[in-house]
C-alpha cells in the first residue's frame, strides 16, 4: 500500500514535492495508488484535489514505488523515473515523453491503451513480461533494456535505440504462425515427371482460394540445409559486405548500369560470389532438374521443396522492404550486429553511441538508390524473410523463372528454424519431396523431352558447347554423326 503521507505531498503540487525532495532523503512510496483519481481511502477530504493533477510532467519520482500503481492518463513528460519500480503498474494512455526511465522496472506492466514513450530514454530498463502493443517508442533510447516476451506489436519504433535489447525476444508480429501441414503428401517420392505434377496438384489443392503463390527448389542432396551462401562459411558471412564492394570495383563497367542494391547482389550471386540470396523458381520443373544433377554422392537422393507463400511476403525487385535488407548486406559486419540488436563488441556506453550511427549508414546507402526514402525504418522489418521476384535482366534468371529468399537476420529458411527465434513471424509452409536417386536418370530424360536441360537453364555458348560433347559422348558408336552424313547416301 502506498504510505499516505507521500500521497498527501503529491497533492501538493510537482514544484512542492519537487522541493521535498530535494530538502528531505526519502524514497516514494506510491504502491497500488490510484495516481489520476485516488482511492476513496486515500483522499483527504479537507485538501481539493485540483482539476489538473493528472499532469506530473517534470516530476521528480526517481527510485519510487510505484509497484500496480494506476497510472492512467498520467502526463510525465520530462519526469524523472530512474530506477522507479513500476511492476505490473497500469500506463493506460500515459504520457512518458522525454522522460527519464532509465534503471526503471516495468515488467508486467501494461497499456490497455496507447501509451507515449516518445523521446524517452529507458536504458537498461527492465520490460520484460509487459504489454505495450500500440505503443509509441519514436526516438526513444532503449539500450541495454530487456525485452523478453514484452508485447510489441504495432508498437512504434522507427528511430528507436534498440542497441543489444535482442529484440527479437519480444513478441513483434500479430499473428499466430501457420500450423505445419498435418496431412501428408498423397506422395513424396518423386519417380517421373508425373508425379510432381500430382504433388503440386495435392499441395495447391490444401489452400483452396487462398492468396497463396508457389515457389521451389532443387537440391540434388537430401543433407543441404536451406541456408544462403554468404551464411555457410563464418568467413564469408563476416566479409558479405567487403566481397561485394571488392568485386564492383574490380569489374565497375559491369556494374554502372545497376541502381539499385537488390540488382547489384543478383548480379553477383549469378556469377559466382557469395551473398544472402538463396535460389528458388517459380517453374517445379526447373527445381526437378536441380534436384536430380550436380550431386557427387553416388546414391544420394535429390530434395525438392516446396514453399506455399503467403502474397504479402512476396516483394517487387524496387519495394522499399527490399531496399532496406539488400543494402544491410553492404554494412560493415559490426554494423550489421548492432542494428540486428545481438551483444556487441563495444561497452555498454559506446554501443548506446553506435546503434543511432550505424542506422544513419544504413540510411545513407538506402538514399543512394532512393533519395526519397523517408527515415522510418520499422526495426521488426529485419527479422522477416522475404520472397523477392527480381529484374529478368538476365538470361539465366528467365529461362529459370528465377526469384530469391532473402532475410536481414536469419541465416537458414527452414520454417522451423525461423520461428524459433520468434514465433510470430509470418512465414510460408514448407513441404519436401524426395527424387530417389535410382530415378534421377529417368526423371532428367523426360526433363529434356519437355525442354528442360543444361542448355535451356543455362543459355550461353558454353552450356551449348558441353551440351555438343555430352550429345556425342552418349550416342552409339556406331551412329555417325549428322554432319558426318554423306549427304546422297540413300537411308
Amino acid at each position: 500500500m502506498a504510505d499516505v503521507e507521500h500521497i498527501k505531498w503529491l497533492r501538493e503540487g510537482v514544484q512542492k514535492w519537487n522541493e521535498r525532495r530535494m530538502r528531505e532523503d526519502f524514497e516514494p512510496d506510491l504502491e497500488e495508488a490510484d495516481i489520476a483519481r485516488f482511492n476513496e481511502r486515500e483522499i483527504d477530504r479537507s485538501i481539493p484535489i485540483p482539476d489538473d493533477f493528472v499532469d506530473l510532467s517534470g516530476i521528480n519520482l526517481s527510485h519510487a514505488k510505484l509497484r500496480s500503481a494506476e497510472l492512467y492518463s498520467v502526463d510525465f513528460t520530462k519526469a524523472n523515473l530512474r530506477g522507479a519500480d513500476l511492476t505490473n503498474s497500469h500506463l493506460n494512455g500515459a504520457v512518458f515523453e522525454d522522460a527519464n526511465l532509465d534503471y526503471a522496472d516495468l515488467r508486467g506492466a501494461s497499456t490497455c491503451a496507447y501509451a507515449r514513450f516518445k523521446e524517452a530514454k529507458l536504458v537498461c530498463a527492465k520490460l520484460s513480461d509487459a504489454d505495450f502493443s500500440g505503443t509509441d517508442f519514436r526516438n526513444a533510447v532503449l539500450a541495454e533494456a530487456t525485452l523478453d516476451r514484452t508485447n510489441l506489436l504495432y508498437a512504434w519504433l522507427s528511430g528507436a535505440n534498440l542497441s543489444r535489447t535482442q529484440l527479437w525476444k519480444a513478441v513483434l508480429f500479430s499473428g499466430d504462425p501457420r500450423p505445419p501441414p498435418q496431412l501428408p503428401l498423397r506422395s513424396e517420392n518423386i519417380c517421373k515427371v508425373a508425379d510432381l505434377l500430382a504433388a503440386c496438384r495435392d499441395i495447391r489443392g490444401r489452400y483452396n482460394n487462398e492468396d497463396v503463390r508457389f515457389y521451389f527448389r532443387g537440391e540434388s542432396c537430401t543433407n543441404w540445409e536451406l541456408r544462403p551462401s554468404v551464411q555457410r562459411d563464418e568467413r564469408f558471412r563476416i566479409a558479405e559486405a567487403e566481397m561485394l564492394t571488392d568485386l564492383m570495383s574490380r569489374r565497375s563497367e559491369d556494374f554502372d548500369n545497376l541502381n539499385s542494391c537488390i540488382a547489384q547482389l543478383v548480379l553477383a550471386q549469378h556469377h559466382g560470389l557469395s551473398t544472402r540470396l538463396l535460389d528458388i523458381t517459380r517453374n517445379p520443373l526447373v527445381a526437378l532438374f536441380h534436384a536430380c544433377n550436380g550431386c557427387k554422392s553416388e546414391s544420394s537422393p535429390g530434395r525438392l521443396h516446396v514453399f506455399a507463400v503467403n502474397r504479402a511476403l512476396v516483394k517487387p525487385f524496387n519495394s522499399d522492404s527490399i531496399s532496406i535488407i539488400a543494402n544491410f548486406a553492404k554494412l560493415c559486419f559490426e554494423d550489421q550486429e548492432i542494428l540486428l540488436t545481438k551483444r556487441s563488441k563495444f561497452g555498454d556506453i559506446q554501443a548506446a553511441v553506435e546503434y543511432p550511427k550505424a542506422m544513419d549508414r544504413l540510411y545513407q546507402l538506402i538514399h543512394q538508390e532512393k533519395p526519397y526514402f523517408k527515415e522510418r525504418i520499422d526495426p521488426t522489418s529485419l527479422f522477416r524473410v522475404f520472397v523477392v521476384e527480381p529484374q529478368q535482366s538476365f538470361e539465366r534468371i528467365r529461362a529459370q523463372s528465377g526469384a530469391f529468399l532473402i532475410s536481414a537476420f536469419h541465416g537458414r529458411f527452414e520454417p522451423h528454424e525461423v520461428l524459433k527465434w520468434n514465433n510470430g513471424i509470418p512465414i510460408y509452409d514448407h513441404f519436401a519431396l524426395e527424387v530417389p536417386h535410382r530415378y534421377k536418370e529417368n526423371v532428367v530424360e523426360e526433363l529434356r523431352l519437355l525442354n528442360i536441360s543444361s542448355e535451356t537453364l543455362f543459355p550461353g555458348l558454353g552450356k551449348a558447347a558441353g551440351a555438343v560433347m555430352n550429345r556425342v559422348k552418349n550416342r552409339p558408336d556406331n551412329l555417325p554423326m549428322e554432319s558426318q552424313v554423306d549427304p546422297n547416301q540413300k537411308t
